[in-house]
């Protein structure tokens, strides 16, 4: 096996978790959504590479870098999106559980 020294995947990667960590920055999220979004945003953003380059093997590494950080902030995004829709399933299950408990026969 010959290895010839490409790196492009492993910068997009790198890419991919900056966007998400600037956006989880800009947002001021928690440090724990911020850790969640940016690995995240590794995975897709390596599966994304991946079909890219079985696509497009001779597209330019800058659109390969837009693309990359693109997805790295839109998946913080999506990720602080399912944090807050899983906070408030959440807190509405606590409170008819409550209410539950609470009635008076």
């Amino acid at each position: 096996m010959k290895w010839n020294g490409d790196f492009s995947d492993l910068m997009a990667v790198g890419i991919g978790v900056a966007g998400a960590l600037l956006k989880g920055i800009k947002s001021k999220l928690n440090k724990m959504t911020v850790l969640i979004g940016c690995i995240v945003a590794g995975i897709l953003t390596y599966s994304a590479t991946g079909i890219i380059e079985m696509y497009y093997a001779t597209l330019s590494p800058k659109i390969i870098i837009l693309v990359s950080f693109s997805v790295g902030w839109l998946t913080n995004e999506i990720t602080q999106k399912m944090d807050d829709f899983i906070g408030d399933v959440y807190a509405m299950a606590i409170a008819y559980i409550k209410t539950f408990f609470t009635k008076k026969p």
